[in-house]
């Protein structure tokens, strides 16, 4: 018989879990079974659905983000009904408290007489961090099992910082040493979408970029990140056969994201998913915000061949440039914080343009993205990072060969790492 006060502890975590993902005002009417049986393959309905990781410093925000879904445009629960559903981990009390674990939950948000509603259909057990690729298959195939649909499509909250190792971003030093010069030769895992916490907040724990495309069991009509610095041609050359479309941002994300009152009207209303009016939206809010600014890239992963073999051949024929390419003279679009004392996120085609790629190379590079990018917007610039010369997705910028001190960008770690990791670099020999 477990310890009574250490039983009424978790039993009051889930309690109180639950109250929360039914976000105060909503109705709990439980599973409805028969949305799990429908005529194979005559399905008309869409399902969208909303992947939270939030057990970390964005669990306010993304709680609020959740919330105002309502306000928008929410379908009938009706059998041939498009689904909206809120996969959720979420803090308890305050956006920085770890200590006490709560419970995921999957909820289905709805319209019943004009007014919004909230079932919670399935709780995952306390404690389960949905920042693995065990927790998000799960959820996944639960998602098409449940819901048979036409189409699937997702938006994904959380920190992220592209392909780059778990928490280099802020601490490079962990892996690095004292100096750029003096790496430390065991390989950490890769982080790429999601961070939640555990141990009390005093470990985190995210999704590998590989995993993250292996986590997802089915092709989805698209995925819009709601995070930061995703906007990497790394990251849309490994996605590229898990969705059709991807919304991502070269620069960070402001915490209140996309504009969710209207996303789900543009994703389930019209007969195709309006992907690049979500997109057109985002920037709307933020394009005369002078607080903070917004980049965002609308790809379609089905004309990304073109781009990668057109890099392989400018990579090559321009590699001594790049080689010897300073980044202080390259756009970047991310920012010098904590204790990061270079950057890492670069345009893609400034990075050739500084490299010496003569007219009509970088026409030649142009027309691949063109052909590749359905929608890219930025503003004059992005907080303290200003905006001048940018293509629509950001690259790494390599330090080989002689690592020199005060070039601000790469390291040897960083090198080795990519050549050993990363698919785009299979795919281009950016790193020979």
């Amino acid at each position: 018989m477990p310890d009574m006060p250490v039983f009424m502890t978790k039993v009051r975590v889930i309690l109180v879990s639950l109250l929360t993902l039914l976000f105060c005002s909503c109705e709990r009417d439980g599973l409805d079974l028969s949305l799990s049986v429908g005529p194979s393959g005559k399905e008309t309905r869409q399902v969208l659905l909303f992947y939270e990781a939030g057990f970390n410093s964005l669990s306010y925000d993304i709680h609020h983000n959740i919330n105002v879904l309502k306000e928008g445009y929410l379908p009938g629960k009706g059998r041939n009904e498009d689904v909206v559903l809120v996969f959720s981990h979420l803090t308890l009390y305050d956006r920085r408290s770890y200590v006490e674990e709560t419970a995921p939950a999957m909820v289905r948000l709805y319209s019943e007489y004009g007014e919004p509603r909230a079932d919670t259909l399935r709780v995952w057990p306390v404690g389960t961090s949905v920042a693995n690729k065990e927790t998000m298959t799960d959820v996944f195939h639960w998602v098409r099992e449940t819901f048979p649909a036409a189409g699937y499509g997702a938006v994904l909250s959380s920190h992220a910082t592209g392909w780059l190792p778990e928490n280099y971003y802020d601490n490079p030093k962990k892996y690095e040493g004292r100096d750029r010069s003096s790496s430390y030769s065991w390989s950490p895992r890769l982080q790429s979408f999601g961070q939640e916490y555990y141990s009390s907040g005093t470990k985190t724990q995210e999704i590998e970029l590989k995993d993250l495309a292996a986590a997802i069991p089915y092709k989805l009509d698209y995925i819009l990140f709601d995070a930061c610095l995703m906007g990497t041609v790394e990251v849309a050359w490994e996605l590229r056969n898990v969705c059709s479309y991807l919304a991502i941002s070269p620069c960070e994300i402001p915490a209140a994201g996309f504009d969710f009152q209207r996303i789900t009207e543009h994703l389930l209303k019209p007969e195709v998913p309006d992907v690049k009016a979500v997109c057109q939206d985002y920037f709307a809010a933020y394009e005369d915000n002078s607080t903070y600014g917004a980049t965002i890239t609308l790809v379609d992963c089905s004309r990304l061949d073109r781009l990668a073999a057109t890099c392989r051949d400018l990579f090559d024929r321009y590699r001594s440039g790049i080689r010897n390419l300073n980044g202080k003279n390259v756009q970047v679009y991310d920012r010098r914080i904590g204790t990061k004392t270079f950057y890492a996120f670069f345009d893609l085609k400034d990075m050739l343009r500084e490299a010496g790629a003569s007219d009509t190379d970088l026409a030649a590079l142009q027309s691949a993205l063109d052909e590749a990018l359905i929608y890219e917007a930025h503003t004059d610039k992005f907080i303290s990072v200003q905006l001048e010369r940018c293509c629509g997705l950001a690259m790494y910028l390599p330090a080989y060969p002689d690592y020199r001190r005060n070039i601000y960008h790469g390291t040897e770690f960083l090198d080795n790492f990519y050549k050993e990791n990363v698919a785009w670099n299979q795919a281009t020999s950016l790193v020979e």
